[in-house]
């Protein structure tokens, strides 16, 4: 089944569930988790773990409807006009009151969308603008009056509402910021936004506690009395832990676990493929990787129906490509799925003179759903082509980009946040990137010249073509791969609930959330 299907279908249901009942109290949710975000900002981080908790806690100005196809709709504005490729109005819901009580206004919508908070950077001095790649050509809020605002872009924008509907266009509250003294570090601790939970307490690295937020405004509130989640980085002691009934969800469930936790009691599995590609970057700012034929070798070398088949038992599929089919008319259907041959690898290597320089492969053990043993595997893969590529399994995201002569291959994901190309890998591998801001890589002048207009045009099939030639582009001078569709597969109690949309947001509301009486 196609991910749009299962978006429409609701298809990320319970795998398997055991009838054992809980009481009617148990409604403290606690979910162990790989890991928690840095900080709670949305302008401040973008990752997996990030995308988890944030809309527990923010919203948007529209949502997307995960049950109705990925459709968007009014959120917390009501309505909007766009007045041009550059220029959108909203008119906001009136009553809604952020978590500290402050009433939502179009103050709080232009401060969202100001240069000083688009240009935020992370928690350390190395850390980019993560905004950038969403956002970068958002000029400002313009305050029309109090439900109010116009939103200008500095260029035309094929996606203009599109960009309001996803991460990371949450609203905050500026009063809750001033009151925080202006200071990012001290706001990203516990921000104050609209959503069903607001943050009771976070502990950097251990554990963050969600309460329900009274006077949320929405008909779906907070299902649990509480939320609690708590890093526990080995899927084993999560796995006991759900067992043992010490935890009510746990997140990364390979499928090599999915059989034992159907047939143990009271527990089971629910979850599947998300829309979202699980990859590679690749450093080319060194000598052992500028070649681009040395990079188009590791593609060639890697067999991702073996991954899939080995590791995922055929529940996730290879993609065509950076692209799936949510983009809808952007969708290249026809495109093939990534070629694997080895001997056409070995004979671009000897081409371009590799003479079996080692080269770093940094990932770590468990961020991603089975990630050290795809490590493993492809390395094997990429002895097999004649490649020297060395293993080094590291903690932290801040030593995989720890800048010297040994970054070479690491791990990322490549989320759909929009249903187009601009999303995912012009968002990813662009100029406005995180890793082009950190110098890992530099996009050669068709790939901006295609990006560019792929952004900007509105028209579906000119955009389809200048897709397919950017698509070739990076085939030719690849930054990078991708390896099959991420899964998220979760271990869940009996007697709660849930159903996991496809992608990485929990929602924790009465929509999707219930407790056994």
């Amino acid at each position: 089944m196609s991910f749009t299907k299962l978006l429409r279908a609701g298809a990320f249901a319970v795998v398997a569930m055991a009838l054992v009942p809980v009481q009617a109290s148990a409604r403290d949710l606690t979910i162990a988790v790989q890991k928690l975000p840095d900080v709670l900002e949305p302008a401040m981080e973008n990752s997996n773990v990030h995308l988890r908790v944030m809309y527990s806690i923010f919203e948007t100005l529209v949502k997307t409807d995960y049950r109705d196809g990925g459709t968007l709709k009014p959120a917390l504005a009501t309505a909007w006009e766009i007045e041009s490729p550059r220029s959108i109005v909203f008119t906001l819901r009136q009553g809604v009151t952020f978590q500290n009580g402050e009433e939502m206004t179009a103050e709080d919508v232009a401060w969202a969308f100001s240069p000083e908070r688009l240009t935020v950077k992370g928690g350390d001095d190395k850390a980019t603008v993560v905004v950038k790649p969403f956002l970068g050509n958002v000029e400002g809020g313009e305050v029309i009056d109090r439900y109010t605002v116009r939103i200008r872009m500095k260029k035309d924008d094929a996606l203009i509402l599109q960009r309001f509907a996803n991460y990371p266009a949450q609203i905050g509250s500026k009063k809750a910021f001033e009151a925080a003294g202006g200071s990012w570090t001290e706001w990203a601790k516990a921000p104050v936004g609209t959503g069903p939970y607001s943050v009771k307490e976070y502990v950097f690295g251990d554990r963050l506690v969600l309460e329900p937020f009274d006077g949320y405004w929405g008909d779906h509130k907070a299902a649990a009395d509480s939320v609690t989640f708590v890093v526990v980085p080995e899927i084993a002691t999560r796995i006991a832990g759900l067992r043992s009934g010490q935890f009510d969800i746990i997140t990364e469930i390979g499928p090599d676990h999915i059989e034992e936790l159907e047939q143990a009691s009271g527990v089971g599995v629910t979850g599947g493929p998300i829309l979202n590609i699980r990859g590679l970057i690749y450093d080319s700012s060194n000598d052992v990787l500028g070649d681009p034929r040395v990079r188009q070798a590791l593609n060639l070398a890697i067999d991702r129906q073996a991954i899939v088949d080995s590791l995922y038992g055929g529940m996730t599929e290879v993609t065509r490509g950076w692209q799936m089919d949510v983009f809808g008319a952007m969708y290249l259907a026809d495109r093939p799925k990534p070629e694997f041959n080895v001997e056409k690898a070995k004979a671009l290597l000897q081409e371009a003179g590799y003479d079996g320089q080692e080269i770093v492969y940094r990932s770590q053990q468990g961020y991603y759903t089975n990630q050290g043993e795809t490590a493993q595997i492809l390395t094997a893969m990429w002895k097999k082509a004649g490649l020297n590529v060395r293993l080094d399994m590291v903690e932290n995201w801040g030593q995989i980009y720890e800048d010297n002569d040994e970054r070479h291959i690491f791990d990322g994901s490549f989320t759909a946040y929009y249903p187009d190309p601009v999303g995912q890998i012009w968002r990813r591998f662009g100029p406005n990137g995180s890793w082009v801001q950190r110098g890992i890589f530099a996009n050669n002048e068709e790939f901006l010249k295609l990006g560019s207009v792929l952004e900007s045009n509105p028209d579906t099939e000119v955009r389809r073509d200048v897709f397919a030639q950017l698509l070739d582009n990076f085939d030719q001078d690849p930054h990078g791969s991708t390896l099959h569709a991420l899964t998220q597969f979760y271990g869940i109690r009996d007697g709660v609930n849930w159903k996991p949309y496809p992608t990485q947001y929990m929602n924790l509301t009465t929509a999707e959330l219930a407790f056994d009486e």
